[in-house]
């Protein structure tokens, strides 16, 4: 009977394979041939499965981006109130632990690579306006709650917020004395506050 070859599970152990590498030598050591040893997998095996280094890339990226998506999707469904979803969302995008220290590592590593590949910088612009999409709509779930301003931009403040736990990702990855993972939610949190703080003194009376 012959064997039974679960494809995207072989793919998974690539991607990890580049992962690894990717984490502790940078993604200039990661080539077929290394990522296939470091895998355990002779290299034309590997190019069974991805003809060359982009396609083996974009699929690492791809996985990296889709893992942080389902542990959003896992808290949606257990958190009915949206601005903690807001707060749970943007926290996936910062280095608190050492899952997401590898990722936000690798993140990083890939934007700088997307410069020169234009598959790698497409994946990226479709993973951040994906990010952006889905503050925006926690946002505007708040406001229809009566949890933050209606008249607040959704669109831009969710720009912001993406915005602001990026610039802490890259401090905290080169600084994390300085920007510990508390200091880091801290951080986040002290600008959500001001958010729906903003909302409060407009409706207060003059």
């Amino acid at each position: 009977m012959p064997k039974i070859v679960d494809h995207d599970a072989r793919r998974a152990e690539l991607a990890e394979a580049v992962w690894r590498l990717a984490s502790t030598e940078g993604l200039e050591a990661v080539t077929l041939r290394a990522v296939a040893a470091q895998a355990g997998w002779s290299t034309g095996a590997l190019v069974h499965y991805f003809a060359d280094k982009e396609a083996l890339l974009l699929f690492a990226f791809r996985l990296v981006a889709e893992r942080v998506g389902r542990r959003v999707a896992a808290a949606a469904e257990r958190e009915p109130d949206p601005l903690e979803l807001v707060r749970r969302t943007l926290t996936e995008g910062l280095p608190l632990d050492a899952e997401r220290r590898t990722e936000t590592r690798l993140w990083f590593s890939f934007l700088g690579l997307a410069l020169t590949r234009p598959a790698l910088a497409k994946a990226q612009r479709l993973a951040y306006r994906a990010w952006r999409a889905r503050v925006a709509q926690l946002l505007r779930e708040a406001q229809r709650a009566g949890r933050l301003d209606p008249e607040l931009d959704s669109e831009r403040e969710a720009a912001a917020l993406v915005a602001l736990v990026d610039g802490l990702a890259v401090q905290a990855t080169f600084e994390p004395r300085t920007l510990s993972g508390p200091r880091q939610q801290a951080l986040l949190d002290e600008r959500l506050a001001r958010l729906q703080g903003s909302g409060a003194e407009r409706g207060s009376p003059a």
